[in-house]
């Protein structure tokens, strides 16, 4: 099975002033930290360009991208544009973030192998608390194109044994949680953004 790794990089990035996953940390744009990890766990990624979408496709090279047009709408826009030009060949991916730059390159193989071994969905745990990326089959791509707002794909899960009630997510309707595999990994990264200025001065040299 190919499971692949969908990159979100199109915040505008208000809480930052501005464009942030191009800002250097230790030498290097906050996404290539992102990139280069993916790439060390052997994931295929297709990136999600948006508010600052020349200085991320700086950063990307030749790596496939996907534009969210309607980025400015929230996190979900940039969900569905992305699942919309999935390859067909993938069976499955993580919504990785590329704000995110600590997240471990054995984290993604571990989500990775997880789905490519049967898993529905899949989410990292560490210290008793769920972090990122989330991941999914194909058979719940639709689901995720069914986000709506700034609602993030982890607001699809719910923990093996809790009941599946159904909720609003977005602004869209009800949708039925999805069971979530939880892998524990021993992975700070998986709650570490960069979020604000102050956030790369305190990560430089780590």
């Amino acid at each position: 099975m190919m499971i692949g790794a969908l990159v979100l990089a199109a915040g505008l990035g208000r809480r930052m002033g501005g464009s942030k996953l191009d800002m250097l940390l230790d030498g290097q744009p906050v996404l290539a930290h992102v990139l280069q990890r993916l790439a060390v766990a052997g994931l295929p990624v297709l990136v999600v360009t948006g508010g600052h979408g020349e200085k991320v496709r700086k950063v990307v090279g030749a790596l496939p991208v996907a534009h969210a047009a309607d980025h400015a709408l929230g996190l979900a826009a940039s969900i569905r544009s992305g699942i919309a030009a999935v390859p067909s060949e993938w069976d499955g991916l993580l919504v990785a973030l590329g704000d995110m730059p600590f997240v471990r390159a054995e984290t993604y193989a571990m989500l990775a192998a997880a789905l490519a071994a049967g898993a529905g969905a899949v989410v990292p745990v560490q210290g008793g608390q769920w972090g990122n990326p989330a991941g999914f089959s194909r058979r719940h791509f639709a689901a995720l194109s069914g986000l709506a707002g700034d609602t993030g794909a982890r607001a699809l899960l719910r923990p093996v044994g809790a009941r599946a009630l159904l909720r609003p997510v977005g602004a869209r309707a009800l949708l039925r949680p999805i069971c979530a595999m939880e892998i524990r990994v021993d992975d700070a990264g998986i709650h570490r953004d960069i979020d604000v200025a102050t956030d790369l001065p305190k990560a430089a040299g780590e």
